[in-house]
């Protein structure tokens, strides 16, 4: 299962492991954070019992898992990794108009075509960055034309720079980054994809 995890409010400085259900932690982290601070990672961890399992190694803290795909014995889809490469640069223009994100902004650009992404792929791998954000806030992003999710994809504070990957299903060719508040520049860069 891929899902973003997010912890919000934790009380201490550790990290969140995420596993198969039912199994033993692993002496990994997915996720690291510090007192007060929200903080995401996208995850891929095997499904036992259909279930994964998610354990916190200090304080107290709340956890969002977002799914944002599955990979199946019986799937059709194969994946391609890419050189990286940015797709998106609201500070120069690249990818789209030039020019901060504001409060409840969006943006959309193309990704089928660029960058060796074939016109057939279903999603693609992005690594998002946020940076400058004059407020604190989050980054959702989602498939071009569709309803908005209600989940975060990277959450940020104000005057900090913070990426997350994600994986978003292609529609139109293009992807969708929805920005909650303030005003923030957004960088996207490729690092694979997948096709049917």
């Amino acid at each position: 299962m891929v899902m973003n995890v997010t912890a919000v409010s934790p009380t201490a400085t550790g990290w969140i492991t995420a596993y198969p259900d039912g199994q033993q932690p692993p002496a990994t982290s997915n996720l690291n954070f510090t007192p007060g601070r929200t903080v995401a990672n996208l995850v891929t961890v095997p499904v036992v019992n259909g279930k994964v399992d998610l354990r916190n190694s200090a304080g107290t803290v709340d956890l969002v898992a977002d799914v944002t795909g599955y990979y199946s014995a019986a799937g059709t889809s194969t994946y391609a990794s890419a050189t990286p490469l940015r797709l998106l640069d609201t500070r120069n223009g690249t990818g789209a108009r030039q020019g901060v994100v504001g409060p409840d902004g969006i943006v959309s650009f193309q990704v089928n075509g660029v960058g060796g992404v074939p016109y057939g792929a279903t999603a693609v791998v992005l690594n998002l960055t946020v940076t400058d954000p004059t407020a604190t806030g989050y980054l959702t992003a989602y498939p071009h034309g569709t309803n908005r999710p209600g989940v975060s994809s990277v959450n940020y504070t104000p005057g900090g720079t913070v990426s997350n990957p994600v994986v978003v299903p292609v529609v139109d060719g293009r992807v969708t980054l929805y920005n909650s508040t303030g005003s923030v520049n957004v960088t996207a860069d490729l690092t694979g994809w997948f096709s049917a």
